[in-house]
């Protein structure tokens, strides 16, 4: 679904919080600063989705987009190079592996609406939800303290500096730490 902006039922980063460490629950890794996300998404898919195909594109058939998560929830595609890179720890491609599993949890089979830019608040848009979903599974917010930096995030959770720089200033600002 990167790429357009879709207006979506609105959900809060607690809603989306609680989603995301509920499918960490579930899987086991609740406790993991760090762990793998094909491995997670794969596990999810089988046990709880398995009508949902999981395919491994090359970039011709992806068009240019990293990742693509069907609307009516019967596959994510991965780009070759963005499948390899979150199997091998590349911080981007595990957000963005992260992102499309939050499309599929939060959006899929919902009614979407596609919407300019500038048009809805970030809670509305499926683009900002994904990204959030992103966040909160894979950096939780009880693994944060007020001396962390944007170094010691990458190391721990194994995301790029924007990532983490994002993650630590939605944290601080909402007073978590």
């Amino acid at each position: 679904m990167t790429g357009s902006i879709f207006r979506v039922s609105s959900r809060s980063t607690e809603n989306i919080a609680a989603i995301a460490m509920d499918i960490r629950a579930h899987l086991g890794v609740e406790g993991e600063p760090h762990f793998n996300v094909i491995g997670l998404l794969e596990d999810l898919l089988y046990q709880e989705w398995d009508q949902v195909r999981f395919e491994v594109c090359d970039s011709e058939e992806m068009d240019g987009a990293e990742g693509h998560t069907c609307p009516a929830g019967t596959f994510i595609a991965l780009r070759e190079d963005v499948y390899r890179g979150a199997c091998n720890g590349d911080g981007r491609a595990r957000f963005t592996v992260a992102h499309e599993l939050g499309h599929l949890v939060l959006h899929a089979k919902q009614p979407l609406r596609r919407a300019a830019a500038g048009e809805l608040k970030p809670f509305q848009s499926s683009e900002w939800q994904a990204d959030m979903f992103a966040a909160q599974l894979l950096m939780p917010a009880q693994f944060f303290s007020w001396v962390d930096n944007e170094q010691s995030v990458m190391r721990r959770h194994g995301v790029t500096h924007s990532a983490a720089r994002y993650r630590l200033n939605h944290l601080r600002k909402k007073g978590i730490i």
